[in-house]
């Protein structure tokens, strides 16, 4: 009964609005890292991405998972990922 509750609290902003259908941009050579993102939040961090614009791809550093990007969007990408709450 308080679970459904206390998970939707737990989540970070606007994880509801990243789970609807977004089309993933055009493909680009990803050569810029985001680290940090939590590993369950790691697909919704890329569609809040691909819904700016932003092609990303997820995967795994050495250190733990990661967020893909090209150099030329990677300030961006940090922008929108900091204020949806993936990273701090």
């Amino acid at each position: 009964a308080g679970l459904d509750t206390f998970l939707a609290g737990s989540a970070p902003a606007g994880t509801e609005q990243e789970r609807e259908e977004v089309a993933c941009p055009p493909r680009e050579i990803v050569t810029a890292v985001i680290p940090g993102i939590e590993v369950m939040d790691l697909e919704d961090a890329v569609r809040a991405l691909w819904k700016a614009g932003i092609y990303a791809e997820s995967g795994m550093g050495c250190t733990g998972p990661i967020v893909q990007m090209s150099e030329a969007n990677r300030e961006r990408a940090e922008a929108i990922l900091t204020q949806a709450g993936y990273i701090g």
